[in-house]
Formats: structure tokens, C-alpha cells, sequence
């Protein structure tokens, strides 16, 4: 599908809830590259909100009516996880690209049907894969990039929370597997596994993980998630939680010739003989949990997708083996911890069940 250049890129969301709201509109609306002409959800107290803050788009509840009725380069979607599969592969029917938030899938079986119908449809489907572009992980990947550290041998990621993200009023979705299709580990573990794989630039080999409810023991859902991934010449530690006494992000990069620490909003180089030295950052990782500057960034990427077809692929196959790295880690936890290969592992199923 061939589309203008000169012209906005006429888009939709679908899901009209506090990611759209307090992440998503902020970015659209801050340059001139996009125009959201549409709003789609079933709750009609998120219609009127939409009915505030985008005036001119035009409402409706029902998905197929929004396929239908517009005329859309593509459809953003923001609605709860489990919903999302099926969201874009009715948006791909129709020829529709799609900016989906993470998690992409659920489960491995919806990831390939998405991926044939992106191929089928010529179109690209991108996954908001938000953290890769806070300026702290930029500047980090710039020294990975530059041999700072030289080769890279560990890597420690820490999502610390004293509970889950807010959701809509009204709204628990988070702490429903129906709806959320896991507990923390799909939630956080998302952003923490592309991350490794952004940072590492390699393929996982092999994960082990566990989980526990430490403070939401009446839910379903796990509210701590400990993962180690193995990679080639690396291995990625990820501690993620809901039950920490102070909220923050930690992490560390070890390589050949030094370290890079991650303090929240301070990213320290410590390379070498030299002096170390730290670069803070105006927001700390942990701040909020929309991130609209960071969105806005990431945008770029998604339009360069949109508009030049030999650019697409690479976020759905990093969305791809992020998927497969968190059906693994509960396919371990579910195992008493199992180390579980990624390359033996047999035909995937839902997380969580």
C-alpha cells in the first residue's frame, strides 16, 4: 500500500484509556506527521472523554464500524492485552498497518497469525517498544556501540514497584490474566526482554525464571518475576516487582573493560583507568508510567515503516522473540524453574495457563 508523504497519516486508537490518553495523544498532537481522525472503544464514559480532548474525531464503539466507516493508514491499539491480537489482525484484513502497545500477543499461536497477516497485507505492524527510547537507553546503546565496554558479559535489569500502573477508572485489568494475560512478567517483563535484546544485540538461547505473589496474594496474578537469559556470550538478569518499598529502576552493564550503572535518572560509565562519569537525565526511568516524550520518539520510527516497505520487519521480530522469551518464563516457572532452551522448546501455549 502506497502512501503520501506530503500529507498527516490518518490514524485511530483503539482503547481509549490512560495509555491513550496520558501517553499516546500528547505525542500525536505535539508534531504534524499524524492526524487522529477517530476514537474507538465500547465504554461510552471513555467515548465522552474522547469527545473532550479530540473534538473532531469521530466515535464509535464497535471495531468493525471504525474499519468500516474510516478511511485509515492505521490504527493504534491500546485496549487491554488479551484483546490486542485480534484487534490487529481485523485492522490487517483491511490492509491497515498497526501501532499495537505491548504486549503484542499473548501467546505464540496469535504472534504467528499476526506476523502471516502483516506479510498477506504487505503491511507493518510495530509494537511500542517505548523504553529503547528514553534517553538514558539511547545514550547507553551509544557507548555499547562505540566498544565502551567491549564485549558485553552480563546485564541486570531491575523494575522495582510498590504496586501495579493505575488503570482506567473503574478498571482492574491488570491484575486479571483474562484480560492482561499475565501478571507483572507481561507487564513490565515485556519492556525488560526487548531491552536485553536491544542492548545485547544477540539472539536468547535459553531462559529460566520464577514467580511469586509477595504483596497481591489474594489476586491471580504474579506480582514478582525473577529471569535469567542466556545469550552467545552474555546473560540478562531481571528482577521485576510490585511489592518493592520505594519505586525505581536499577540495572548494570558489565563488559571487558568496564561498567555502565543504571540509577534511575543517572546512567554512570565507569570504563577503564579513567575517571567515572555520570550523566543524569531530566526524568528519572521510574517517573510516571506513560512516557509521552518517549512515545513521541518512537513515532519516527514507526512512521519511517509506514512509508518505506524495505524498512519493515525488525520491530515485529524483536515483538516476536519477546514474546516467545515471556511464554518461555512461565513455561519454566510453571516446571519448578526449569531451564527451558529456546531453540528445544516445544509448540508454545498461552501465558498463564
Amino acid at each position: 500500500m502506497s502512501i503520501r508523504r506530503n500529507r498527516p497519516l490518518r490514524g485511530a486508537i483503539v482503547g481509549f484509556g490512560n495509555v491513550a490518553v496520558e501517553g499516546h495523544l500528547p505525542a500525536f498532537g505535539s508534531g504534524r506527521h499524524f492526524a487522529i481522525q477517530a476514537v474507538c472503544d465500547p465504554d461510552e464514559g471513555r467515548l465522552a472523554r474522547a469527545a473532550e480532548l479530540l473534538p473532531e474525531a469521530r466515535r464509535y464503539a464497535q471495531l468493525d464500524e471504525l474499519l468500516e466507516q474510516e478511511r485509515l493508514d492505521f490504527v493504534d491499539v491500546a485496549a487491554p492485552p488479551t484483546t490486542h491480537a485480534a484487534i490487529v489482525l481485523a485492522a490487517l484484513a483491511r490492509k491497515v498497518h498497526v501501532l499495537c502497545e505491548k504486549p503484542l500477543a499473548v501467546g505464540m499461536d496469535d504472534l504467528g497469525r499476526i506476523r502471516s497477516a502483516a506479510r498477506a497485507a504487505g503491511a507493518t505492524v510495530f509494537t511500542v517498544h517505548n523504553w529503547k527510547y528514553a534517553p538514558l537507553f539511547l545514550t547507553a546503546k551509544r557507548a555499547l556501540r562505540r566498544g565502551d565496554l567491549g564485549r558485553v558479559t552480563r546485564l541486570s535489569l531491575e523494575t522495582l514497584r510498590t504496586a501495579p500502573p493505575p488503570a482506567a477508572a473503574g478498571s482492574t485489568w491488570r491484575l486479571d490474566p483474562a484480560l492482561a494475560g499475565g501478571g507483572i512478567l507481561v507487564d513490565h517483563g515485556w519492556h525488560a526482554f526487548y531491552l536485553a535484546l536491544y542492548l545485547l544485540e544477540a539472539e536468547p538461547v535459553a531462559v529460566t525464571a520464577r514467580m511469586s505473589q509477595r504483596k497481591l496474594t489474594d489476586g491471580a496474578a504474579e506480582d514478582t518475576a525473577e529471569c535469567a537469559i542466556e545469550f552467545p556470550e552474555a546473560t540478562a538478569e531481571i528482577l521485576l516487582t510490585w511489592a518493592a518499598d520505594a519505586r525505581q529502576n536499577r540495572g548494570r552493564i558489565e563488559g571487558e573493560h568496564g561498567v555502565l550503572e543504571i540509577a534511575d535518572r543517572v546512567l554512570i560509565s565507569r570504563v577503564a583507568d579513567r575517571p567515572p562519569v555520570e550523566t543524569a537525565f531530566a526524568q528519572p526511568l521510574s517517573a510516571g508510567s506513560y512516557h509521552p516524550d518517549w512515545f513521541a520518539t518512537l513515532l519516527a520510527d514507526f512512521r519511517t515503516e509506514l512509508l518505506e516497505a524495505g524498512a519493515r520487519g525488525a520491530n515485529l521480530r524483536e515483538a516476536e522473540t519477546t514474546c516467545r522469551l515471556v511464554d518461555l518464563s512461565y513455561r519454566s516457572h510453571a516446571a519448578g524453574g526449569v531451564r527451558l532452551a529456546l531453540r528445544d522448546a516445544a509448540a508454545p501455549t498461552a501465558p498463564g495457563a
